[in-house]
């Protein structure tokens, strides 16, 4: 059951974001992974399995996506700002997790503090098994 929705949006707002969470919003600890590429654009990581998450961008916008590390998910970019919003991975059926970087959402003052993640220490199959247990498995990325 999602108890709450929250929005947000890239900061030139092309691209807007909506997640629905299931706990009460100090329940979430936002992973802030330790890797250069996600320290370098001030991600900290929020998912929860049983909410959902959904990316739209404006007519005519796009979002730049990208690889990094082990090449599993992609990093998902606002082609105008570059803001960082979410990262997505799909398994070999085709069906898409991800988390959203949760500085991108209104109300990111009310989680709990970030918690540190270190996901470059783990093989791929662990990083995989990881984000089907705690990263958002309903994901839609749409063009408005």
């Amino acid at each position: 059951m999602i108890a709450h929705r929250l929005g947000g949006s890239c900061a030139c707002g092309a691209v807007a974001v909506e997640v629905g969470l299931g706990r009460e919003l100090a329940a979430y600890s936002p992973r802030a992974c330790d890797c250069d590429f996600c320290c370098k654009r001030g991600a900290a990581w929020l998912s929860d399995s049983a909410g959902f998450l959904r990316l739209r961008t404006n007519a005519g916008q796009d979002l730049k996506r990208e690889r990094q590390g082990s090449e599993q998910a992609e990093f998902l970019s606002c082609a105008a700002c570059g803001t960082l919003l979410a990262v997505r991975w799909r398994d070999d059926d085709g069906h898409a997790y991800g988390a959203v970087n949760a500085r991108v959402l209104a109300r990111h003052d009310e989680f709990a503090s970030e918690q540190g993640a270190s996901p470059k220490l783990l093989e791929a199959a662990e990083k995989t098994a990881r984000w089907k247990v705690l990263w958002f498995a309903d994901v839609e990325v749409a063009t408005g």
